[in-house]
């Protein structure tokens, strides 16, 4: 049901309806994922409006799970709000509409142009981030406007619930020179997306937003708006006195780009570092004087802790305090902030780093206190004496933390501990083993036959189930 008053503000409990969701501007509105990140430009340029800017969207890219079905939602979302200035051109592949949002920050160059300033957001999961690199590599040297701004939404997919493969964007991301916001929450997507764009005006960066499958896939109360101040944007002065601008150009020539690779690391990038502390992006949520053991952990990760910390009998952050834990909450973990880390670390025993896949941010962690004269232990993958702690595959949720938290807490807090839960019943073996097959009237049913003595590899979709079907079954 789409509600007739068009100029619905604010939602109640009362007379909420679905359209609330783009349309209300106060209370709470129900979000999946997919949603909240289709409500990142609609946000944006009505905090423009309210702000006398006069800004325009462009949203370009090419969808797949976790961020199947993106596109869809955004035009349905478009169609609620159609006094918006917002275009989205979905894209045949993730390269031409890495290059469409590079001409959206381009365009305040031209002097025939509309607005004070084009937000440009682009989309793919982590294989199409993959693919289009150099695209967006251009993108980035090319630069974001400070009227506008660039948001990379990057659907990483770990225990390869829809994908061939697991997928984390991690590494490509700081290789581009991408600053990476990760969402915990589906409030948290909204939020730190429009974070995102207002980092990157005040860059000249890219920002990056990492959106695993459970919060995509997940639903949310959001209450609006989630931004309730402006954020703090720094500023960099140079030597002559006058004040850094972001200044996007497409003259892609040698020595020029060079100059471009040296403001990312003397002047970009350690903006963005500011952006993050000004804004508070990085959070202490746990800090008693007398804490012992630090835990780190970023995004959707960081809530499974909590959550594992439940499960240990520790249910609030109160409780957590009082045993002595430190709790780091990293929503912006690159670029990586050594004195925040260096400071979260004085007094601790010992640091227990819990991310997804290889122990990136473990070694810098550990690299960052090297130096220091008095330093914890820094552990996360591995124990001290060798044995795994967490592991560098698939997905980190509650039950796959569990462990390796309980192994390091018991250290001091055995008795304060919930004790194991016990073993799941053992299931009687079933005789018959029923595979999947296909939906009555499914295509696929019979247009995944092939000549007899053919080779079919199979990836991910429905078409795999013949994978697990009787040779004979297959086309019937």
């Amino acid at each position: 049901m789409i509600s007739s008053r068009d100029k619905r503000h604010d939602s109640t409990l009362n007379d909420y309806v679905l359209a609330d969701r783009y349309r209300a501007e106060s209370g709470q509105v129900f979000l999946s994922g997919i949603a909240a990140l289709a409500r990142i430009p609609i946000e944006q340029l009505r905090l423009d409006q309210r702000r006398g800017h006069n800004s325009a969207a462009l949203v370009s890219g090419y969808p797949g799970s976790p961020l199947g079905g993106f596109d869809q939602e955004l035009a349905r979302a478009l169609r609620l709000v159609p006094d918006l200035p917002i275009v989205h051109q979905p894209a045949v592949n993730e390269e031409l509409g890495a290059s469409a949002v590079m001409g959206s920050q381009l365009a305040s160059t031209r002097g025939d142009v509309r607005y004070d300033g084009v937000v440009g957001i682009w989309y793919g999961k982590a294989p199409g981030l993959d693919r289009a690199t150099d695209a967006l590599r251009h993108g980035v040297f090319a630069g974001s406007s400070k009227g506008g701004g660039a948001l990379a939404l990057v659907g990483d997919d770990p225990a390869a619930k829809s994908s061939t493969m697991p997928s984390s964007s991690d590494a490509a991301l700081v290789d581009l020179h991408m600053p990476i916001l990760y969402p915990g929450t589906i409030a948290e997507c909204l939020e730190l997306g429009l974070h995102g764009i207002a980092m990157s005006r005040s860059t000249g960066l890219w920002s990056a937003m990492k959106i695993v499958t459970p919060i995509a896939d997940g639903t949310g109360t959001v209450d609006l708006p989630v931004l309730n101040v402006d954020p703090v944007r720094p500023v960099h002065q140079l030597p002559d006195g006058t004040i850094w601008v972001p200044h996007p150009s497409a003259q892609f020539l040698g020595p020029r780009m060079v100059t471009v690779e040296q403001e990312f690391q003397d002047i970009r990038l350690e903006l963005a570092r500011i952006y993050g502390i000004e804004n508070g992006l990085n959070r202490l949520t746990s800090n008693p004087s007398d804490a012992w053991i630090g835990i780190v952990a970023t995004g959707y990760t960081y809530f499974q802790v909590l959550e594992s910390l439940r499960r240990l009998g520790l249910t609030n952050l109160d409780e957590i305090a009082a045993v002595g834990i430190r709790l780091l909450h990293l929503r912006m973990p690159v670029p990586f902030d050594s004195q925040q880390v260096k400071e979260f670390a004085e007094g601790l025993e010992e640091i227990f780093v819990v991310e997804e896949k290889n122990p990136t941010l473990e070694r810098l962690i550990r690299d960052c206190l090297y130096d220091q004269p008095v330093r914890p232990r820094v552990l996360g993958k591995l124990a001290p004496d060798g044995h795994k702690l967490l592991p560098s595959h698939g997905l980190l949720n509650a039950d796959v933390i569990l462990g390796g938290l309980r192994q390091r807490l018991s250290q001091r807090l055995e008795s304060r501990l919930a004790p194991p839960a016990a073993a799941p019943r053992q299931r009687i073996p079933l005789s018959i083993a029923r595979a999947p097959f296909f939906c009555s009237g499914c295509p696929h049913n019979w247009g995944t036959k092939v000549p007899p003595g053919s080779v079919v590899g199979m990836g991910t979709g429905c078409h795999g189930m013949t994978l697990l079907m009787d040779e004979d079954r297959v086309g019937e």
